[in-house]
């Protein structure tokens, strides 16, 4: 477990030391949450680099002072990780190349908005902001991830607007099944919790257009197939 943010910045001095190039590492999760005083701890380290050579960089720095690969849990299934890295002294690091769940990327807009923490070194250590970090962690399904959204919305001050126009950005650039998934974790927090989501009808409509649009694509693929039930074909 870590307990401290001291920590954290002991790691990143290991992990600069050991590497031989500049990498701007952005972290999400857990650990950033405790820079931003909305958690007391966590068992892992989640970072974001934003291009294969910064990944590769960091793996290699990271095995040289003794971390390993290690299999994903069922929990991470959805996350699609880059890599998970532990090390015998008990630290975990959760590491992506630019996106999360293969679906959501560290845009220019969140880089811009993260803050650089700790000195100036070679594995340079920006804390993404609190509506970053719940735009991510409203499509994971790790334990705790629900009680850190709750947290992140009622410690901090989101800009709701600013919120809607990353996810309208991310859908720009890429796939756009995960909407789904921030839609309902919104619409259950609002339900279940009273939390007060001025985007919520924006998210749920976007929703709604997404699966309209992928069921007319079901139905002209089953058209072009004969009526072939799709449910049987692999997926792709």
């Amino acid at each position: 477990m870590i307990s401290d943010i001291s920590m954290i910045e002991s790691l990143m001095g290991e992990i600069s030391d050991a590497l031989d190039s500049e990498v701007d590492v952005y972290m999400i999760g857990g650990g950033a949450m405790m820079y931003l005083d909305s958690k007391p701890g966590t068992k892992d380290i989640d970072l974001i680099v934003r291009s294969e050579d910064d990944f590769h960089a960091m793996i290699s720095a990271m095995k040289s002072i003794g971390f390993i690969s290690i299999r994903p849990g069922e929990e991470y299934k959805r996350m699609n990780l880059s890599g998970m890295y532990e090390r015998s002294d008990g630290f975990r690091v959760d590491i992506f190349d630019t996106r999360v769940c293969s679906k959501l990327s560290l845009s220019d807009h969140m880089a811009a908005r993260a803050k650089q923490v700790g000195p100036d070194r070679n594995a340079r250590l920006h804390v993404c902001s609190p509506m970053d970090i719940l735009i991510f962690k409203s499509i994971t399904e790790r334990e705790g991830d629900e009680t850190d959204c709750l947290a992140l919305m009622s410690e901090h001050i989101i800009d709701w607007d600013e919120v809607l126009s990353e996810i309208r950005y991310q859908i720009s650039e890429g796939e756009d099944v995960w909407i789904t998934w921030i839609a309902d974790r919104m619409y259950y927090f609002s339900e279940k919790f009273g939390s007060d989501i001025p985007i919520l009808d924006d998210l749920l409509g976007m929703a709604d257009r997404f699966l309209d649009q992928w069921e007319r694509e079901m139905e002209a693929k089953a058209g072009e197939l004969g009526g072939k039930d799709l449910s049987k074909l692999p997926p792709e």
